[in-house]
């Protein structure tokens, strides 16, 4: 997918003070027409945006936060694809362009909605911005993601053949990558203490869960008791995640037309590990890709632990 810098057609001033003429910012060729009318999006007042960079914990976050805005109706859950049930706001530009159909899968749901996206900030819809509206934000430790997003990209057809020496090679060449990672969080980040906004991260998640369930419960204005509770964390475990077939993506991977989509297939809940990277790259690669996220950390006053584990949640 071939990309180029794009300008949105206003910024978040409101929310922070920075030149933002400097924000690079990277989506699909052709695409302003598309982002635009993302910019220009009419939101409901009771829907709840899940925002995350690929593979950071998205499907999880979203399984959760859909079944406590659904009274963990877990049959309801079981009975229907995620993606029907919680739509990725820009999966239809991706398949079929601007077709005239891009929001139909979103302003066709009944509400509340629950809506997920992968854009940052400043390409989400303006009245995100306003804070009437709940954001729940999720990031993972970049290197994680991008293994994941490998294994991801080799069952949708863009990695097929590639190995993952190879895909991590090309999203090292230069500091790109992973400077938009922590671009795209650390915005957020800075947000973690806005009402309308949950800042959490997938080491969070797996380091206690019920913690995390529990902040979003409040944050959500949904308690739950502690029968439903305990049925919770056991759906939301990683084998049932794994053995769950709404949640590894299989309508999306229907969809998908690309001509390797499904030549080799990796199931979407894959290892679900923390620092499983350190395992799968070569000492090399690994350091070459801390020296690049050093780099921009030091730029931003942060640390990579910070963004990961907020010091309010340690």
């Amino acid at each position: 997918m071939e990309r180029e810098r794009v300008t949105p057609k206003s910024y978040p001033t409101n929310l922070i003070d920075k030149d933002w003429s400097k924000r690079e910012l990277f989506f699909r060729n052709n695409s302003k027409a598309y982002l635009d009318s993302v910019h220009d999006l009419q939101l409901r007042d009771d829907d709840v945006w899940v925002v995350t960079l690929p593979k950071c914990g998205t499907t999880w976050m979203q399984e959760l936060c859909w079944l406590l805005m659904n009274d963990c109706n877990f049959e309801a859950a079981l009975a229907q694809d995620l993606e029907l049930r919680s739509p990725f706001v820009e999966f239809h530009f991706y398949t079929h362009g601007d077709d005239g159909k891009v929001f139909a899968p979103v302003q066709d749901m009944t509400s509340p909605r629950l809506i997920k996206s992968h854009l940052p900030l400043p390409l989400l819809p303006a009245q995100l911005w306003q804070g009437r509206h709940k954001v729940v934000y999720v990031f993972r430790n970049p290197l994680d993601a991008l293994v994941s997003r490998y294994y991801h990209g080799v069952t949708f057809g863009s990695c097929y053949g590639k190995t993952l020496s190879q895909y991590i090679e090309e999203n090292l060449a230069t500091d790109a990558a992973l400077r938009e990672a922590i671009e795209h969080a650390h915005e957020f980040y800075q947000l973690r203490h806005e009402p309308w906004l949950y800042y959490t991260s997938f080491e969070l998640m797996k380091k206690d869960l019920r913690a995390v369930v529990e902040d979003l419960c409040r944050f959500l204005n949904k308690p739950i008791e502690d029968q439903p509770m305990e049925q919770l964390l056991k759906h939301l475990s990683f084998e049932e995640m794994k053995n769950n077939p709404t949640t590894n993506h299989l309508w999306e991977l229907k969809q998908i037309t690309h001509k390797d989509a499904g030549k080799e297939k990796h199931n979407f809940v894959r290892r679900g590990k923390v620092n499983g990277y350190k395992d799968e790259l070569p000492r090399e690669q690994i350091e070459k890709a801390n020296d690049y996220m050093k780099q921009c950390l030091l730029e931003k006053g942060i640390t990579l632990e910070e963004l990961l584990l907020p010091p309010s949640a340690k």
